[in-house]
């Protein structure tokens, strides 16, 4: 009997907070429409990011929506669950777009018979594989989430920009990595001189009256610094803070 005590612990430190609700907890499913919503808000919200640095184009992108979100059997209300995308966007080809162009052209020259052309373009490979290595270095990564608390303490000096509503913050990063933190909230963030500390429970934990709803925008850029810093620097907060809505 005393093994099974811990289980039961963990279990109920791992019941979702809205199983707790007044009137019992529900569980709802989020519909195409509003998975699409949500979708079409994050790529609004990458829309306001503006152009990437000279020289970058994006790569990949993966959404990662909501499927269903917790519901007040009585109120109706709904307790939101975090949207989240991530976008890859290298300067130069990716070692994978490079092997696959290269891959084309030997077989061509095989098929052709050209043995010395398949020979050149095998070193050409290898030596192109490399630049692509250091292209890899530069890739710069974006994450976006929509009703995310990143919890982030402030560091004064780590402060790119701050105004009513959003604040961004130099993170630091691996080198030659740096991580650089974009924070949208109305309501948390009306007066960034006041805040120490980045915490949006208590703006994205409430009850909402839908689904679709975006309290708070959340956005992390990680690559070479100078790159990252420009990019944060050219964001249209405006049309990211006219993002969030009920």
């Amino acid at each position: 009997m005393r093994r099974t005590l811990p289980c039961v612990v963990v279990l109920l430190l791992a019941t979702p907070v809205w199983l707790a609700a007044d009137g019992g907890g529900t569980s709802d499913p989020v519909a195409r429409n509003e998975a699409l919503a949500l979708k079409t808000a994050v790529k609004s919200v990458v829309e306001a990011l503006g152009t990437p640095p000279a020289g970058y184009d994006k790569t990949s992108e993966d959404y990662r929506l909501p499927t269903e979100m917790g519901m007040d059997g009585d109120s109706k209300q709904f307790w939101l669950a975090s949207t989240e995308a991530e976008f890859e966007y290298l300067k130069g080809k990716s070692g994978e777009q490079l092997g696959q162009e290269y891959q084309q052209k030997i077989m061509d020259a095989q098929a052709r018979g050209d043995y010395t052309e398949m020979q050149r373009l095998s070193t050409e490979f290898q030596q192109t594989m490399m630049a692509a290595a250091s292209a890899e270095m530069a890739k710069i990564t974006v994450r976006v989430w929509l009703n995310h608390d990143p919890y982030q303490t402030i560091d004064p000096e780590g402060v790119i920009w701050e105004t009513p509503g959003a604040i961004a913050l130099r993170k630091g990063g691996a080198d030659p990595q740096t991580e650089v933190l974009l924070v949208f909230d109305p309501k948390t963030l009306a007066d960034t001189q006041k805040v120490s500390r980045i915490s949006l429970h208590e703006t994205i934990r409430g009850p909402a009256g839908q689904k679709t709803a975006v309290r708070a925008i959340v956005v992390e850029l990680v690559g070479p610094e100078a790159a990252v810093t420009e990019w944060a620097n050219n964001v249209d907060k405006g049309k990211v803070l006219a993002l969030i809505h009920e």
